[in-house]
């Protein structure tokens, strides 16, 4: 069994956050999940400008969100973000959105990121620095 890489962040719904109803606008959980995505990077040493010194880019080339309840102003948001090995030269990350201190979840989610070399060319292989990040922590 392969081991589970998560890293958890919190960030605090401002008022820039809502909507006129008063809840956090739905384009916001894209801002979540890449404060989510950021975190992870820098926990697990897989961070954009890392990844970009080494020769590479990894633009988010799908993104799935299914709202499931509301945050509202003053909310803490505790953003989950868990590594989902793939085979294939990309990286899937998934997120678990909600309100800090509440048990219901505001929102499951999941980008896939590719890697483009500086020519902005697909890599349909993972680069050598992504194969080794993965044999280090266990992961296929």
């Amino acid at each position: 069994m392969e081991p589970e890489l998560t890293t958890t962040c919190e960030v605090p719904i401002t008022f820039g956050d809502l909507d006129p109803m008063g809840i956090v606008w739905h384009g916001n959980y894209v801002k979540f999940m890449e404060r989510g995505r950021e975190a992870f990077g820098h926990a697990h040493g897989l961070d954009a400008m890392k990844i970009f010194d080494l020769g590479f880019t990894t633009p988010v080339v799908r993104t799935v969100i299914d709202h499931k309840s509301m945050l509202e102003y003053g909310d803490i948001v505790e953003i989950t973000t868990t590594f989902v090995p793939q085979a294939a030269a990309k990286v899937v990350l998934r997120y678990r959105i909600r309100a800090k201190g509440r048990t219901a979840v505001a929102a499951v989610a999941e980008t896939t990121q590719v890697f483009l070399d500086r020519e902005r060319k697909l890599q349909l292989i993972a680069p050598p620095f992504y194969q080794e990040w993965k044999q280090r922590h266990g992961l296929r």
